[in-house]
């Protein structure tokens, strides 16, 4: 009886458990889920089956719609999930006397009750506090007139991965894959250049003058909303425009440019250069290939792919992660990151012992600090982020730079090529590469917070999901805001995660949810 009075006390006053059903705090939180291993890469990654909605008529038909998922790592389409088991989301344990005595912080996770529903519990983000007003600008926030910006543990709470780098292979030889990662051939034939390693990249010199770099393509295999053009001076008469199959191939004779929308497919590129012998022509068409399927990082989901209704938008606020390990010297790894406008380079000079920042190639350094003792060692996890207009570099979890604000002006463009690393005069080696890209809230027509500023009450939070595409949330309520009489708590602890599992007994193969202890974790 004493147990029982205890468990009863402790849900009561202290803490209580949660599962989270839905995906609108997805990839930070999972509901309802599937483990999909891509069938070209073997990349495995998780894919929703429960999202909010408004119409619960709607459940049933979302459901049957979430049969097929995208792979985030290599783009491969149309994989079957159907048969696929089913997975429980994340299980919380809620901390319910968080806010006692003090009042949730902005990008914290909070429990509370449905402001329509007081018996349903949802979890969410913070964005903006009691009396702040809060806008939806470029898929960031502005609270108050003011660009809000995530300290480094808020980056890392909330970011989402682009791509993890890994050895590629394709299963199917007749389904191309190509790594995202790609070293630039040496300058000269006895020049150093990057090797691959492993999961990793090797580079071994001591004593070259020059850089060589690994540089960053965002490959896709089909698809997408960006144009790509490339120079062709005249379409062949050859050609006529009827025998081309529909790929939103274009030619402008003004510009004499041939564009397409999204990655040019692989079989109107073999017809193309089958229909006609030109030799400036295949060349136009050849390159438009290539260029076509490097593509700009978005605000895509693998977790949504099969009902993201919304075009993916491309996102500039990204971060760079990777574990590097001097061997031998004492030479320069650099790692630059653009946002379009603005180029930035971070040196790490292990022969001065110092970190720089240097602006659109300028030989003076904005920034200057000490090299991390790790790295002077010979180890260190660097991470580098652009996210809210904002440099930050980190080493081993400390920052080594201070904060390097910057603006960028609203409909700028937005390179294809916003990643590369390099070295010269050293034996390095790198590996655990991820690119990763910050929340990009999408505004949601006619919603709170996107055409003006929401304004709060004194006891009331404007709640965002992070998976922005499809959370139902603060943005698409009847009525915005979260009052402070609903916070049930602050979730601390990931408890119990599980897995699919398979038994085979007498023939009959049983599902089973096991442990999933890579997903316990303690939350900040």
């Amino acid at each position: 009886m004493s147990l029982l009075i205890a468990v009863i006390l402790f849900r009561t006053f202290l803490a209580e458990g949660y599962m989270i059903s839905t995906g609108s705090m997805a990839p930070t939180l999972l509901g309802y889920h599937k483990r999909v291993v891509c069938p070209t890469c073997q990349a495995e990654f998780a894919f929703g089956v429960a999202y909010d909605t408004d119409d619960p008529d709607e459940v049933e038909a979302d459901t049957l719609r979430r049969q097929k998922a995208i792979c985030p790592d290599c783009g491969q389409a149309g994989i079957m999930v159907g048969d696929v088991p089913r997975n429980h989301g994340d299980q919380l344990l809620v901390f319910k006397q968080a806010y006692a005595h003090r009042s949730p912080r902005r990008w914290e996770v909070i429990v509370f009750r449905n402001p329509a529903d007081p018996l349903e519990a949802f979890v969410k983000r913070v964005a903006a506090l009691p009396g702040e007003t809060i806008e939806i600008v470029d898929g960031d926030l502005v609270i108050n007139g003011e660009l809000s910006r995530k300290d480094w543990s808020d980056q890392r709470e909330i970011r989402i991965p682009v791509h993890r780098h890994h050895a590629v292979s394709s299963v199917d030889p007749e389904i191309t894959v190509r790594a995202h990662w790609i070293a630039e051939p040496a300058a000269t034939e006895e020049g150093p250049a990057w090797q691959p390693d492993g999961d990793g990249f090797l580079l071994m010199t001591d004593d070259a003058d020059e850089f060589a770099w690994v540089n960053y393509a965002h490959w896709v295999r089909r698809g997408g909303q960006y144009q790509t053009a490339v120079p062709l001076a005249a379409w062949p008469s050859a050609i006529q425009p009827q025998s081309v199959p529909p790929a939103g191939l274009r030619y402008d004779k003004q510009t004499r440019r041939l564009s397409v929308l999204g990655a040019l497919p692989e079989r109107v590129r073999d017809r193309l250069v089958e229909l006609c012998s030109d030799h400036e022509f295949r060349t136009a068409v050849e390159e438009l290939y290539e260029q076509s399927h490097i593509a700009p990082i978005t605000d895509f989901y693998g977790y949504n792919a099969g009902d993201q209704q919304q075009t993916p938008t491309t996102v500039r606020d990204i971060m760079w992660s990777g574990r590097v390990e001097v061997q031998r010297g004492r030479g320069e790894f650099r790692i630059e990151l653009s946002t379009g406008p603005k180029d930035f380079t971070v040196a790490f000079d292990f022969e001065r012992g110092d970190v720089r920042l240097h602006i659109n190639s300028q030989d003076e350094p904005d920034l200057t600090g000490s090299l991390p003792t790790s790295l002077a060692l010979g180890k260190g996890l660097i991470e580098v982020s652009l996210f809210d207009q904002q440099l930050l570099v980190i080493v081993d979890g400390k920052p080594v730079l201070e904060p390097y604000r910057f603006t960028t002006p609203p409909d700028s463009r937005v390179t294809r090529h916003p990643l590369r690393f390099g070295a010269k005069g050293m034996t390095i080696f790198v590996d655990e590469i991820v690119v990763y890209r910050d929340v990009y809230y999408t505004p949601h027509s006619g919603g709170h917070g996107n055409s003006e500023p929401y304004e709060l009450d004194a006891d009331e939070f404007f709640v965002l999901g992070d998976n922005s595409p499809v959370s139902h949330d603060s943005r698409r309520w009847l009525h915005a805001p979260v009052p402070r009489a609903l916070l049930v708590g602050k979730p601390f602890l990931v408890h119990m995660p599980s897995k699919p599992g398979h038994l085979n007994l007498g023939g009959r193969e049983l599902q089973l949810r096991l442990p999933d202890v890579e997903r316990i974790r303690l939350l900040k």
